[in-house]
């Protein structure tokens, strides 16, 4: 009876197992780390008393079944929003705008469990504007300079219809003052080749700090002289970097816009270039300005990197605006594609008349972008997702916008989650998401949920904590760590058991029932695919489950996208398909137009299945005069191939292909290789020497992230009459020449057949003389023979 007893309860056991598992997810998890990463309801029990086997549960399954409350361990996640001012247009009475909302969040991450915060973005109205003119005062730059003095005051009017609250600041540069920047016996005047008079060259020359005074600006200007180098690569970034990191010399505002405009002709000395000069010490981004403006470390510093540049330009949230020539145009594109949330490229005309016009349409570009960026550690990864506005169908997992009109609120959706524990033991962090222009953020305040406090190592010859395994193991986090030899809850079982009582009850645990409502009705051991071990069942390889009735999933279940359960994928949260490799999300079918599918057809599995009679990737083609793609992006292609081929017909660059990235941003790149015949586009761009010259171009786009734009350029020359007219005289005389000689043999040929004629036809004839030609006197001569047979009568 007593072993009937322990077998009907040892029943009850497993149909309550059996139905716990139904209702968990996370039931099986064996550690305390993995049960809290299984699923956010989990929790587990570090209740030394507690007898379950399984300590992986929910909370009111663990109290139910014994657990006392003061040892149950879950997830706590928390989400706080602790300062969240409204969105407000820029107030003088304040002195500020309020642009992004909220403001300070405090969130607390569960790790693998991500945490969503709402982020609100609005371009302010009336923002404060800090404009500091950087201009290039070599020779060639002299016009330049008087173009500025006569537009000062005008430059005050544009800025006011930009904003009512703008400064103005002014500096120039050159180059650094020693050779082979300069010629040394002209170092005094520079300008001597040209015979004229000038400043002695130098490096930097901060010449006015920022005011709202119009006037002292223009008196700036007008005060300011000419100076000059001996090639074309200035010293602009060194002048750049000392605007950069004075601010209390420059006079930044913190809470201003802060724009540079860098007016040049020519090109930049990079990092290194100092060494021709002698100069070998790195450049230190420190102030070096005198009182009276002028940069002391020109000849002590070598010139400052790109990437210098960029890292000041994002921390001290200043843009720059490269006003340059259209002959450099080019090289300044390729420096501003490398920092083009900071940076923007505009033509400037010979003498600088359209410096207005660049700063406002500049400005207008700045104020319509946004991007955000964070200071997360490695161990949070930190994800955005938007529409932009409504400009998108869906959210896009990107963190800038374009055209964001004044007065519009975007929202970015900012997902958080603790991939792992710091390293450092630090749990808790602060997180900046800050906008990259302005100095507008959002502060996170994270707090990480520590370890599970059972973790701690422990010591296997603590005599309380072996008791508590029946001296056949130790505890740990409230389960036994049994000895090699033994098994089970509490270590009570032998992994060799030779009781054949003993054995039977151990197996009944291994033995699932055939229907639920007759326990007592069991299936073979271990579904006879495994052994029975003490109570568990170990499976034989290609199964797995409590009693080895489920097939193990095959590779096609992806852990990151399904849950096996039996041998079956149940797919997770937005993926789809048989395998789980379907995203559910319409990411993949997004065309560079931002429509899915072009709006002919609809997305399945990450691809478009086209209505009739389009095809395409993304149904984009419809005939072959019909396609979208083609005529979508032939404006900004043929825009770019007139600035890449120098033809100078497409000033606005800019603007054309802005529209276009508007919807997706990509990278130009320019191939040399054919494209593929069945994809390209025709843009068809009359050059600089008049002809319509057919170019081709696709669109590429790798894991949905990088997206380019292959062009290929024909090069169609004109023709050059000259040598057209060169050739075809040669031509002529060497074809003439052929043919005389061709004539000419052909003549000898036939005179050597009439003569050879001549010759066989006087073989074969008498020798006769004409008759005209005898002679008139007659002799004749008696044959001997005659003479001597008759006699002459007469004789």
């Amino acid at each position: 009876m007593c072993e009937l007893y322990k077998i009907f309860i040892l029943a009850i056991i497993c149909l309550n197992f059996i139905a716990i598992k139904a209702d968990n997810p996370c039931i099986f998890e064996d550690t305390c780390e993995r049960c809290l990463s299984a699923d956010m309801s989990c929790a587990w029990c570090t209740d030394k008393l507690y007898e379950l086997r399984y300590r992986c549960l929910n909370r009111t399954q663990l109290l139910e079944n014994g657990c006392r409350p003061d040892y149950i361990y879950e997830n706590e996640p928390e989400l706080h929003t602790l300062i969240d001012a409204p969105l407000k247009d820029y107030e003088a009475s304040s002195s500020r705008a309020t642009q992004v909302q909220p403001q300070r969040v405090y969130v607390k991450l569960v790790k693998s469990h991500p945490e969503r915060i709402k982020l609100s973005y609005r371009p302010a109205r009336y923002n404060p504007l800090d404009l500091y003119i950087l201009m290039d005062l070599t020779w060639t730059m002299r016009d330049d300079r008087e173009t500025l003095i006569k537009l000062g005051l005008e430059l005050a009017t544009t800025l006011r219809n930009l904003t009512t609250n703008y400064r103005l600041g002014f500096g120039s540069f050159a180059d650094k003052p020693e050779m082979p920047m300069i010629m040394p016996q002209l170092r005094e005047n520079p300008c001597a080749k040209e015979r004229q008079v000038c400043e002695p060259t130098y490096g930097y020359r901060h010449h006015l700090a920022l005011t709202e005074n119009a006037k002292e600006f223009v008196q700036s200007v007008n005060a300011s002289r000419v100076t000059g180098n001996l090639d074309n690569l200035e010293g602009g970034l060194d002048a750049l970097m000392q605007v950069l990191v004075c601010p209390k010399e420059i006079g930044w505002k913190e809470e201003a816009r802060k724009v540079v405009i860098l007016v040049t002709d020519g090109f930049m000395h990079f990092a290194g270039d100092g060494l021709l000069a002698g100069i070998t010490k790195k450049n230190d981004k420190r102030c070096h300005l005198s009182g009276e403006g002028e940069y002391l470390g020109s000849l002590v510093y070598d010139y400052p990197s790109l990437e210098e540049i960029y890292r000041e330009l994002l921390e001290r949230k200043i843009s720059v605006i490269f006003a340059v020539t259209e002959d450099v145009v080019p090289t300044y594109r390729e420096f501003s594609s490398l920092m083009k949330e900071i940076s923007n490229v505009e033509i400037l005309s010979a003498d600088s008349s359209n410096i207005l016009e660049l700063i406002q349409k500049s400005y207008e570009n700045f104020i319509k972008r946004t991007q955000f960026s964070d200071n997360s550690p490695d161990f949070i990864r930190v994800e955005y997702e938007t529409d932009c506005g409504g400009q998108f169908p869906t959210l896009l997992k990107r963190n800038y916008c374009n055209d964001v009109a004044l007065g519009t609120t975007v929202d970015f959706y900012i997902n958080l989650t603790l991939t792992d524990f710091p390293p450092t033991g630090v749990y808790t962090h602060k997180i900046r998401i800050e906008e990259s222009a302005l100095n507008e953020f959002m502060e996170i305040e994270v707090e990480i949920q520590k370890p599970c406090p059972c973790a701690e190592e422990s010591d296997p010859t603590d005599e309380y904590s072996r008791f508590q395994c029946n001296d056949n193991g130790y505890m740990q986090c409230g389960m036994c760590q049994c000895d090699p030899a033994w098994t089970g809850p509490f270590c009570t079982c032998p992994t060799d058991a030779t009781n054949a009582t003993t054995l039977e009850a151990i197996e009944r645990l291994c033995r699932k029932p055939y229907d639920i409502k007759q326990p007592d009705d069991l299936g073979p051991v271990c579904s006879n695919r495994g052994e029975c071990d003490c109570g568990t069942c170990f499976c034989f390889p290609g199964y797995e489950g409590k009693f080895c009735e489920c097939p193990e999933c095959n590779a096609d279940c992806d852990p990151e996208r399904a849950n096996c359960v039996c041998g079956q994928c149940v797919c997770k949260y937005g993926w789809s398909g048989n395998r789980c490799n379907c995203k559910e999300s319409t990411d993949g079918c997004i065309g560079p137009m931002g429509e899915v599918c072009s709006d002919r057809g609809y997305c399945e599995c990450g691809e478009c299945v086209c209505d009739e009679p389009y095809v395409g990737r993304y149904c984009e083609i419809g005939s072959e005069t019909d396609n979208k793609f083609c005529t979508f992006f032939e404006p900004c292609v043929s825009c770019m191939i007139e600035e890449k081929t120098a033809s100078g017909k497409c000033p606005n660059v800019t603007d054309i292909c802005g529209k276009a990235e508007k919807h997706e941003r990509f990278t130009a790149v320019y191939v040399t290789e054919e494209l593929d015949i069945e994809n390209r586009c025709l843009a068809r761009v009359e050059n600089e020497f008049g002809i319509e010259c057919d170019h081709y171009f696709t669109y590429k786009m790798i894991n949905h992230l990088e997206n380019y734009l292959l062009i290929q350029i024909n090069k169609c020359e004109p023709i050059n009459y000259a040598s057209v007219i060169g050739f075809v005289m040669l031509a002529t005389f060497i074809l003439g020449l052929i043919i005389i000689c061709i004539i000419w043999g052909c003549i000898r040929a036939k005179d050597a057949r009439e003569y050879a004629r001549f010759e066989a036809d006087q073989a074969r004839g008498y020798f006769m003389e004409s008759p005209i030609y005898n002679d008139p006197i007659r002799k004749y001569v008696v044959p001997k023979e005659i003479n001597r047979k008759q006699s002459n009568p007469f004789l």
